[in-house]
């Protein structure tokens, strides 16, 4: 392998993003900036480019694992990623989805599960979907000193019960359910909330009616923040591409460009090209045809 120690670019050195900064943030009306991150490089690029908080989401289930959808996510997974995230990032808060089924069986099991999230998966925080429902839980995290982030509107892990990935709040009374979840979750200790695909009117106004950060996804630019899942904003990601996301980069149709040339080149055999190559000191080279042609001899 080819792989040596990356050494980081000179930069200037970044203060710690954290909960008390989020705040202040909000109060000072600065976008708070997250996006989600799986792994080492990702997270090093979350953090060159001054990114405000990874996100270890769900999501990698799809987008790095291959399932059908985040209720197939391990919770020694999401550990795993997140060690790996924790690595790179350093200035951004570092939050942790709770997978599908770690948050649902008791408040004894959900606490257990966020501390291995924190203790085993280097994370700082954790974020649950949910509202009222998950107001109990949030409150004991609270309690628990476990700082945590609700998540409301459209849900993924609960997808099949919503009928499928389809915006929230779209009614008066779905929406007014909306605030008041908000603010349940507010009430019980969460530091932040993200709102995923609701109307961008109904978004700014539950942010108004909040004292703590909201961060948007899919909910218009009156949120206190923004997320995007990393494969979506770079172009990695070759499926559905959502109302909401705008890609940032195209990752993807250069990686494929990248793998075709390289196939193209080796099958051509102009990879590797002399430059790629390592040589002997000519004596040493004529020592080793000696030696061998010695065997052949003591062989015969």
């Amino acid at each position: 392998m080819s792989f040596r120690p990356q050494d980081a670019p000179v930069a200037a050195p970044r203060k710690k993003v954290t909960l008390a900064r989020l705040a202040e943030m909000r109060r000072q009306n600065t976008p708070i900036t997250m996006l989600t991150a799986y792994d080492y490089p990702t997270a090093q690029r979350c953090e060159r480019g001054g990114v405000d908080m990874c996100l270890v989401g769900d999501s990698l289930a799809q987008v790095c694992l291959g399932y059908e959808g985040t209720t197939s996510l391990t919770l020694d997974e999401m550990v795993h990623h997140c060690r790996a995230v924790a690595r790179g990032c350093k200035s951004p808060h570092l939050v942790a989805d709770m997978p599908f089924g770690t948050y649902h069986v008791s408040v004894r099991d959900a606490i257990r599960n966020a501390v291995r999230l924190i203790q085993y998966g280097n994370a700082e925080s954790v974020k649950l979907e949910g509202g009222f429902d998950v107001v109990p839980i949030v409150k004991a995290f609270t309690d628990a000193g476990l700082p945590v982030m609700g998540h409301i509107g459209l849900t993924p892990q609960r997808a099949a019960a919503l009928s499928g990935y389809r915006v929230q709040g779209r009614d008066a009374n779905s929406a007014h359910r909306l605030v008041e979840s908000a603010k349940a979750l507010q009430d019980a200790g969460a530091y932040a909330i993200v709102l995923e695909a609701i109307p961008h009117p109904l978004a700014s106004y539950i942010t108004s009616t909040l004292s703590i950060p909201t961060i948007g996804i899919g909910a218009g630019g009156g949120c206190s923040g923004q997320v995007l899942v990393w494969d979506d904003a770079m172009g990695n990601w070759t499926g559905h591409k959502a109302k909401f996301v705008q890609r940032f980069a195209n990752l993807g149709e250069v990686a494929d460009g990248g793998v075709k040339a390289y196939v193209d080149a080796v099958r051509r055999r102009e990879f590797p090209a002399e430059e790629h190559t390592y040589e002997m000191h000519q004596g040493e080279w004529e020592k080793f045809l000696a030696l061998v042609k010695n065997d052949s001899v003591l062989e015969a």
